[in-house]
């Protein structure tokens, strides 16, 4: 049986989510913290932890992607007017478009000013992009546009997420988390 025709999602699916899920919140939180912390070593750990983690991000965003291209996903409640499943299926998309344009712009910009780009401290990574810190400052502000974006419909997706469990008392949560059966 398919994915599509599943009520519920593949363990990898639902392991993927919220591992993310959980890398994206620290991303958010570190990310606006960073530029309130003055120089020193624990900013210079956390700038470094940050890279790296918005590196693996794009990665598990890139595996999650071809997962659900080859797995699909369940069917959306039938119950579920046609505005909410046009909204659904608008926001999902720009989860995936931002959680890959966030990281690469964030990686771009950092690769134009703040030369070598190292993933974990040891593996090179610096993107081949001019130095530039001109070009780096206007990657930088799209990086945090986009990531302002990505936050407020993640909130937007919890908040769906609750109002299926709480209001609708449907299956759309449910089926997310762990513990479940994947499919029947």
């Amino acid at each position: 049986m398919s994915a599509r025709q599943s009520t519920g999602y593949a363990g990898s699916q639902k392991l993927l989510h919220w591992l993310m899920a959980v890398l994206v919140l620290v991303m958010i939180a570190v990310g606006l913290s960073l530029p309130r912390m003055g120089p020193g070593s624990l900013t210079n750990t956390l700038y470094e932890v940050h890279k790296s983690t918005g590196m693996l991000v794009l990665a598990l965003a890139l595996v999650r992607l071809a997962l659900r291209w080859r797995l699909g996903a369940p069917p959306l409640d039938p119950g579920l007017p046609a505005w909410q499943r046009r909204a659904a299926a608008a926001s999902h998309g720009l989860l995936y478009v931002l959680l890959i344009l966030v990281p690469i712009a964030g990686w771009a910009a950092t690769s134009a000013c703040c030369r070598p780009v190292n993933f974990l401290w040891t593996v090179p990574a610096t993107l081949p992009v001019p130095a530039d810190n001109a070009l780096a400052k206007q990657i930088f502000l799209l990086h945090f546009a986009m990531a302002f974006a990505l936050a407020g419909l993640v909130a937007v997706h919890v908040a769906a997420a609750l109002h299926h469990h709480l209001v609708r008392r449907d299956d759309t949560l449910r089926r997310m988390l762990p513990g479940r059966p994947d499919r029947p």
